[in-house]
């Protein structure tokens, strides 16, 4: 990923961890090596942090209720303890919602 790349190379600390909404535990394996990323647990985990949020996938609105804020992709940018700094809207704007959270933040949170 081009800005997690642009991230370490400033020097801010930067990690992009993938919350699953595949259809298996083996298939998100797959797409979390492929990405490049950490992973959430599969199932109970994953799924809380989706309820926390309001990010799930369509085909989990069954599972969730219709009430998210974000299918997937989403970016929650999460300070050191946990708490929700920005929302990136990455489905609705793809790649272009990193723009948002731009490596020179003026309010000084990196």
């Amino acid at each position: 990923m081009q800005f997690r790349q642009a991230a370490n190379d400033s020097g801010k600390e930067l990690e992009v961890i993938y919350v699953p909404s595949d259809r298996s535990s083996d298939d998100a394996a797959k797409r979390s090596k492929a990405l490049g990323m950490l992973m959430v647990p599969y199932g109970e985990e994953a799924d809380q942090l989706k309820r926390n949020f309001n990010i799930w996938a369509g085909s989990e609105s069954i599972k969730f209720g219709f009430g998210r804020r974000s299918g997937v992709p989403a970016l929650v940018v999460l300070d050191s303890s946990g708490e929700e700094l920005e929302f990136l809207p990455a489905e609705a704007h793809g790649p272009n919602a990193l723009a948002a959270w731009p490596l020179d933040d003026e309010r000084g949170i990196w």
